[in-house]
């Protein structure tokens, strides 16, 4: 134990550098992955799923049950929504987050996008209900290898 600090641990610098990402940046990498989570909340509780997604004209794209918590409780509520990516070997790694209302996807815009453009949910089970985050509320974070 530490007598001068009175504590049990040895204070460190370890670590690499930290930056904030520009917006730009956020856009650029919210496209080289399709899974992130969602976060929302229930009437008892913080919730964090994981979820596939896709971004299109200005939003992130996500499917769900029309019948299931996230249609309940994230639709039309503010929601976060992180997509990250780590290097453990590196200790390196990014994250992005999206704040804002989630709201249904319009007729309109569904229809007009390609059939590849549509997110996919690796969990099976009818998803018929897609919603969108406009991507308004971006911040973002590097921390570069030591």
């Amino acid at each position: 134990m530490s007598s001068a600090a009175g504590t049990w641990w040895e204070p460190a610098y370890r670590g690499g550098r930290l930056e904030n990402l520009e917006v730009n940046e956020c856009r650029r990498l919210l496209i080289t992955t399709s899974v992130g989570r969602l976060g929302y909340s229930t009437p008892d509780q913080l919730r964090i799923v994981p979820m596939n997604y896709v971004v299109v004209d200005e939003h992130l794209v996500f499917r769900t049950s029309s019948d299931n918590e996230v249609a309940r409780f994230a639709r039309d509520h503010r929601v976060a929504f992180e997509v990250d990516h780590v290097d453990e070997f590196q200790q390196s790694g990014w994250s992005v987050l999206i704040s804002g209302t989630a709201e249904d996807l319009p007729r309109a815009s569904l229809r007009a996008m390609d059939a590849g453009e549509t997110p996919e949910p690796w969990a099976a089970g009818t998803r018929s209900l897609y919603l969108r985050i406009p991507l308004t509320q971006l911040t973002g974070r590097r921390v570069h290898p030591v």
